[in-house]
């Protein structure tokens, strides 16, 4: 599995995980949170590795759907690569010392109210 897959999947339960049934939630935080492999989560749920696959697989397509209906992830990336091209531009403008502090200020506000402190 590459580590964009587990960003991917991270990124998605993050918006649309409380919307999985308490089952699926669980099943799906043993397997990419904590990295349990199929067999491990199938003895302490008492069930199958098959119905484990099963409950991963549903609730990957389920978080799917969420993202393909409503888009949160698209417009968290969409706002990102704004906020990106924005401090890039900024980085460029000459600008007298009490401007900048004042751009940039408002600037990581921005960031930091869109959960983008990091850009």
């Amino acid at each position: 599995m590459l580590k964009s897959d587990y960003v991917e999947a991270a990124l998605l339960f993050d918006l649309y995980g409380e919307l999985l049934t308490e089952r699926q939630q669980k099943v799906w935080q043993l397997y990419w949170s904590e990295d349990w492999s199929l067999a491990e989560i199938s003895e302490v749920q008492a069930t199958s590795r098959a119905a484990v696959h099963d409950a991963l697989e549903r609730s990957q397509h389920a978080l799917h759907e969420y993202e393909h209906k409503l888009g949160l992830l698209e417009s968290w990336r969409a706002r990102r690569r704004a906020l990106e091209a924005l401090r890039d531009t900024l980085q460029q403008m000459p600008m007298n010392p009490t401007w900048r502090a004042r751009v940039w200020a408002a600037f990581d506000q921005v960031a930091k109210e869109e959960g983008l402190s990091d850009v």
